[in-house]
């Protein structure tokens, strides 16, 4: 389901909510209450909230009995004496003016004005954009003020000087200065869900981010623009930015007008940059430039920063480019784009000053020659600037015609953009039979590739790879890296492994020879168990790809070698680290807009959030994945995530949202693990434990046959956890044994413990879980260590063990497993008292227990009698022992 028309419980272009802000209101609200405070001056660029901050705060205040005074300051009004003031006066405005000459008279009516309006409440003069204020208005508040009757909450615009008379009160025991900083991605991400009714993607919110620098006025008015023209669009319940954002009318006039009274060499500077984006300061020759850019940076609209080969000027907020270009003439904007290419091209040094000149000369309408539109491209492709690459091969196709190198550059930028179906296309019509054999293979692993990227297209994959192979002398390592990843995505360990053995030792021993099988052999090494040969080769490969910047080999870039690693530490069971390099993985894939490495990452995030036991996190990641895969691609992760997502839904007991998820899964899909493991997770839940029981050891045969022991012992541990441990102990503890892998022997060892019901290898394993972060399975290890000491009456240790079970359950996002479910039976305290036993035992009194769950003192005390008996003992001083605490 597409929706581009949002359905919350807020329009997009009404009133939007206040988020990230609130625990300055707090500060500022207390910053108030102290006997000291005079004065508060919120400082920040135009757009960033300070004034809706100010009057949050005033309401806040107003609330808790303060009087709100509101001041608004404006350009219009700085030359009329008094003007800022005409709203709190104008009952009384022509006695105002007839002592306005007599600063005695004027301050007594200013006064009694004020008193009036304040009522006897204290009382808060706000003042928005205190620096316009007249000077005669700025002279009187700053008399209010300094005679108590009056605090001041006001606004100021970075760099802009405030009023003498307001600078003379300042003192730093008496007066707060407050810089407003910008909107984080989480920030927009919660207010863009209520405004929008549904939640954002994480991408969205990244591009949203910088392409507003945290401005939620800019925000607000590039979702309005993209709603407006669909490029913000709800696929599978979460709202995907698709293409370019583009800002309102509103937007641009507003930029403009901030513009508008640049002088004739400033303004030559900023279209310059506007046009270009950065540029070497030495490469502003016009008249003026030097002394104009001077100005710009002081007053905030452009920004210097060192660049390899001296000062690079740059426009302080994205937006700034758009409406500027926008309102050029499209001569001018030739003109400039050619002028700077020739200055550039004059001197130019490197790689990415060649791309730059001829991105320009193509922009402007000049670039040509199919040599240098492919050279520029390739250059591009190196930078991972995928829209570049694809839109310099178009260039160069049009002139030059259909090339085989000039399509497989087109066609693997479209790939990498997430156009998979788009790709092969373009890829169809480069004949291989034209291409040298060099070219011609990396054709048939692009286009194997594309394959792999669409629904079902795993099998298409391997026939192209298998028709490039026909008549080869030698193995081409491309081939068989591309056909070695196909097989690990159909979860042929053995087989890949195989492969990639061969491979190595036909290969030499130079870094980039050595890296680029180690990267696809670490994922070999760990769906086999073999832990440390899998983190040794993803680390070689990593490494590679930084010192090389990505560049050293096509397919192994930061993102991508990180991304590697992250897989190999959760297949070993380090769900932290996993995350910490995941998470730098989708960074580094966003910035380089690689659409179908980010998908896989955010995949990714879902599968580690979920070992996590972070359920909350891991839906959101799987939600995202979903949607991002039929928006962006590629769709062939569409299927899987949703697996993933009915996997987490039912372990918080969510039976209707699973199925649901289900629901688009085909019938079919028996070869996707996540299926069949969501499905006998919703029988299991529905009642149907045998059905549950048969699947997954049947999956486990089927899975573990060809030789994948960790997608094996995946389905062994989920059928311990269902409650059929004694079946799952043997086959988990011979793969521990075969592998050695200390996360096979993990597993093994709390599935014997289930078994069993041995309280203290449970607890053994549980501690286990959590220090490497698996804090699900350590709630149910704890949980069913507690289930063992209430069957041996061992009370204290019983709650003791139920405790740390539920402390390491709350972090779990709702989680309802059968291993977590029932606790009320088997412990004596309820899960009330057990929250309030391990209060006190941290040495909290009755009455912050009561604020802090928001009860009375009564019922807490209530409860702790409650305790006491039924744990045996004679106080407060013996809940620690208990182990509550």
């Amino acid at each position: 389901m597409t929706r581009s028309v949002p359905t919350g419980t807020r329009a997009a272009d009404g009133r939007w909510p206040l988020v990230g802000r609130e625990q300055l209101v707090d500060r500022l609200c207390r910053w108030f209450a102290g006997d000291g405070a005079r004065l508060c001056v919120l400082y920040g660029s135009s757009g960033v909230g300070k004034s809706r901050l100010a009057f949050e705060t005033a309401s806040r205040l107003s609330g808790e009995g303060w009087a709100s005074l509101p001041v608004s300051a404006s350009t219009i009004m700085a030359t009329v004496p008094l003007g800022a003031l005409t709203p709190l006066f104008s009952s009384d405005r022509e006695a105002l003016d007839a002592v306005a000459s007599d600063p005695g008279a004027l301050f007594r009516r200013a006064t009694e004005a004020v008193r009036d309006a304040a009522a006897g409440r204290r009382t808060v003069l706000v003042v928005d954009d205190l620096s316009l204020l007249d000077p005669l208005s700025a002279t009187l508040i700053a008399q209010l003020v300094a005679s108590g009757y009056v605090r001041l909450l006001a606004t100021a615009r970075d760099r802009e000087p405030l009023p003498d008379p307001i600078m003379a009160l300042w003192s730093s025991d008496s007066a707060l200065r407050v810089d407003v900083p910008p909107l984080s991605v989480g920030d927009y991400e919660l207010v863009l869900r209520e405004v929008l009714g549904g939640p954002v993607a994480h991408r969205s919110a990244v591009e949203l981010h910088q392409s507003t620098a945290g401005n939620p006025l800019v925000l607000r008015e590039l979702t309005m623009g993209a709603l407006e023209v669909d490029r913000l669009v709800e696929h599978a319940g979460v709202w995907q930015l698709v293409g370019e954002p583009v800002g309102t009318p509103a937007l641009r006039d507003l930029i403009l007008s901030r513009l508008r009274h640049l002088d004739d060499a400033e303004r030559d500077v900023v279209e310059r940059l506007a046009v270009c984006g950065e540029l070497q300061i030495d490469h502003l020759t016009s008249d003026g430039a030097r002394e104009a850019v001077i100005r710009l940076e002081s007053a905030g609209i452009m920004t210097l920063v060192e660049g390899p080969r001296g000062l690079v000027g740059r426009l302080v907020h994205p937006q700034y480019a758009g409406a500027v270009v926008d309102s050029l003439s499209r001569l001018r904007v030739s003109d400039v784009l050619l002028q700077q290419a020739d200055l550039l091209e004059a001197e130019r040094s490197g790689a990415s000053d060649d791309l730059r000149v001829v991105v320009w000369r193509l922009e402007a309408g000049k670039a040509t020659d199919p040599e240098l539109l492919a050279s520029a491209a390739r250059l591009a492709r190196q930078a991972s600037d995928h829209p570049t690459v694809e839109r310099l091969a178009a260039a160069a196709i049009r002139v030059a015609g259909g090339r085989p190198d000039l399509l497989l550059l087109r066609g693997e930028a479209l790939l990498r953009m997430g156009r998979a179906e788009d790709a092969l296309e373009v890829l169809a019509e480069a004949r291989m039979e034209d291409a040298p054999g060099e070219l011609r293979s990396a054709i048939a692993a692009t286009t194997a590739i594309a394959h792999a990227s669409v629904r079902d297209g795993l099998d298409a994959g391997l026939e192209v790879i298998d028709a490039a192979e026909e008549g080869l002398s030698s193995p081409d390592v491309g081939l068989v890296l591309t056909r070695a990843l196909i097989e690990l995505y159909q979860d042929r360990a053995i087989e890949v492994d195989a492969l990639l053995a061969e491979l190595d030792a036909s290969l030499g021993s130079s870094p980039a020879e050595r890296a680029i099988v180690a990267s696809t052999r670490s994922l070999s090494h760990a769906a086999l168990g073999r832990t440390d040969e899998a983190l040794r080769d993803a680390r070689l490969a990593l490494d590679f790809a930084r010192s090389t910047s990505g560049a050293g080999i096509p397919g192994l870039s930061v993102a991508m070698g990180l991304g590697t690693l992250a897989t190999v530490q959760l297949h070993v069971g380090d769900p932290d680290g996993a995350l910490r390099s995941a998470t730098s993985a989708l960074l580094e894939s966003l910035v380089a807009d690689d659409e179908i490495v980010a998908r896989s990452h955010e995949f990714l995030l879902a599968r580690i959030e979920w070992e996590r036991g972070n359920l909350d996190a891991a839906e959101r990641w799987y939600r995202d994945t979903m949607s991002g895969a039929l928006s962006m691609g590629p769709i062939s992760l569409h299927v899987p995530a949703a697996c993933g997502l009915a996997m987490t839904l039912a372990m918080r007991g969510d039976l209707a949202g699973a199925r649901d998820a289900l629901a688009i899964v085909p019938d079919q899909a028996d070869h996707v693990p996540g299926a069949v493991i969501a499905r006998a997770w919703v029988s299991a839940l529905s009642g149907d434990a045998q059905t549950a029981r048969n699947a997954l050891l049947a999956g486990a045969e089927r899975f573990g046959q060809p030789g994948h022991r960790f997608l094996e012992a995946v389905f062994l541990f989920h059928l311990a956890r269902l409650g059929f441990a004694a079946d799952a102990a043997p086959r988990l503890a011979s793969l521990a044994e075969l592998t050695g892998s200390p996360f096979f022997d993990r597993q093994a060892r709390h599935a014997a413990a289930e078994a069993s019901g041995d309280r203290r290898a449970l607890v053994d394993v549980a501690e286990e879980w959590a220090a490497s972060g698996a804090r699900l399975f350590a709630a149910e290890a704890f949980a069913s260590a507690a289930r063992a000491a209430r069957r041996a009456e061992d009370h204290r240790l019983a709650v003791s063990l139920q405790s740390a079970a539920d402390e390491h359950a709350r972090a779990c996002g709702g989680a309802s497993t059968p291993l977590l479910q029932f606790t009320e039976e088997l412990t004596p305290l309820t899960r009330r008292e057990r929250e309030i036993g391990a209060l006190a035992a941290r040495g909290l009194s009755s009455k912050q227990i009561a604020d802090t769950l928001f009860l009375s003192t009564r019922t807490v005390d209530n409860h702790l009698q409650s305790i006491y008996g039924k744990l045996g003992i004679r106080g407060r001083h013996e809940l620690q022992s208990s182990g509550l605490g």
